[in-house]
Formats: C-alpha cells, structure tokens, sequence
C-alpha cells in the first residue's frame, strides 16, 4: 500500500509541470515585443547601399563594433569605435537621446547584430544594423576611411 501511494505521488509530481502555465518575466516580454518589431521592419536590416544613403540625409550615430585593429584596418566615416564585448562599460559613449538614429556594423554583421539588439534592450528605439557588415559594405563599392 505504503508503495502503491509513493509511486501516485511520484507520478503526480512528475506531472506537475505538464499543468504548469508559462511565466512571463518583463524581460520575456521585452524580448517578445522587440521579435515582432524586427519581424515587421524587415529584421532591423539595411543594405549598405541605403545606409550611406541614411547616413548622408540623416547624419545617424554611426557604430562599429568591430575590435580596434579591424576597424584600423578600414571603417566607414565618421564611425564611433565601440567593441561589442565593451558595449556595456561604456554605455555613455552612446547619444543620450534614446531616439537618435543609429546604424550599427561590424565584419559581416553577426556582432552588428549582437549589438542591435543590446541597444534596442537599452531602449534606442531606431537602429538598423547594416547587412553584412563592413565586408558588404566594401563589397558594394562604398567608401571607407583608412589611415
């Protein structure tokens, strides 16, 4: 009997979370919400051709968020050098305006992304990652500074 009631209690315990309802924290719902506004503005992705178009009509903050001997090697005018993996410490680097348009690149857009999305958690609220990077960029024919 003592057996019969501790295989039932088991059972109902591995059975629990079957019942369970999702939990939604803020940060679920923040990430949610930022998903189905890169879904409908086409992922937050520019080509480069139309960012140096953004870039000469609107004079956005400008991003690379490559590392320091990569963004020597060739950046695009006028960028701001922050490496993504110092994104955080300085965050007071960034506009104040958290509506500033920003784009955002680095080698072939994986850490451009990375870096998009950081920014819009941060609440900037118009940032476009330029689609493949510095490498599309170049690619395209478009001008880059060099020392």
């Amino acid at each position: 009997m003592l057996k019969r009631l501790l295989l039932i209690a088991i059972a109902l315990l591995l059975a629990l979370p079957a019942f369970a309802q999702p939990q939604h924290s803020p940060a679920t719902e923040a990430m949610a919400a930022f998903i189905a506004e890169a879904r409908a503005a086409g992922w937050l992705q520019i080509a480069p051709a139309e960012a140096l178009d953004f870039i000469d009509a609107i004079a956005p903050f400008v991003l690379d968020v490559r590392n320091p001997d990569e963004f020597a090697a060739g950046h695009v005018e006028g960028a701001v050098l922050i490496p993504l993996a110092e994104l955080d410490a300085r965050i007071a680097e960034l506009p104040q305006d958290l509506d500033t348009p920003m784009l955002v690149y680095c080698k072939v857009g994986i850490r451009g992304n990375f870096g998009l999305v950081y920014l819009k958690m941060l609440g900037f609220t118009n940032v476009r990652n330029v689609r493949g990077g510095i490498d599309a960029w170049i690619a395209a024919g478009l001008p880059v500074v060099t020392p």
